[in-house]
């Protein structure tokens, strides 16, 4: 009994280490961190808008909300879907990124049941349990949750200002 939990801690600690580190880089951190940042060129002049209701475009785009203005909706719908499209275009540029995405989140999955099994078998949760948890939530938040939430919330944007 006591390799296998041996053999479960080293895998564990291993997986829970290097999938989030992988995550980071195949997930185009530096996609999603720009999404909906810089208005497509001419968004403001096309709308008639002014450098300020760029904020009231950006926040209604993110929190796929109606805008506040009736002026500021059709900036909206052009802007949300422009981003739709260039994360359409991301993962069509990059079809292994999915591939190493799906296996990276499976991956979490099986490390948070090796921590589980390691703390009911080893009669309590320790540090290493908790590393393990937070490393592996962080991984599906960051593959699972993160681009969905933001392609939810663009196209709530677009129906809600259409």
């Amino acid at each position: 009994m006591l390799p296998l939990v041996a053999t479960l801690i080293v895998v564990s600690l291993v997986v829970a280490v290097l999938a989030p580190l992988a995550a980071f880089a195949v997930a185009g951190r530096r996609f999603w961190a720009s999404v909906g940042t810089e208005a497509p060129a001419g968004l403001l002049q096309r709308h008639g808008l002014e450098a300020g209701d760029t904020l009231g475009v950006q926040r209604a785009m993110a929190r796929g909300r109606r805008a506040e203005s009736d002026r500021l909706r059709p900036a909206v719908v052009e802007w949300a879907r422009t981003t739709l499209e260039a994360t359409a275009e991301q993962e069509r540029r990059h079809p292994r990124r999915r591939a190493v995405a799906l296996g990276l989140t499976l991956l979490g999955g099986v490390a948070l049941v090796f921590a589980v099994l390691l703390a009911l078998t080893d009669g309590g949760a320790g540090a290493g349990f908790w590393l393990v948890v937070v490393l592996s939530l962080g991984l599906l938040v960051n593959l699972v949750l993160l681009p969905r939430l933001v392609r939810r919330n663009l196209g709530r944007a677009v129906e809600l200002n259409a």
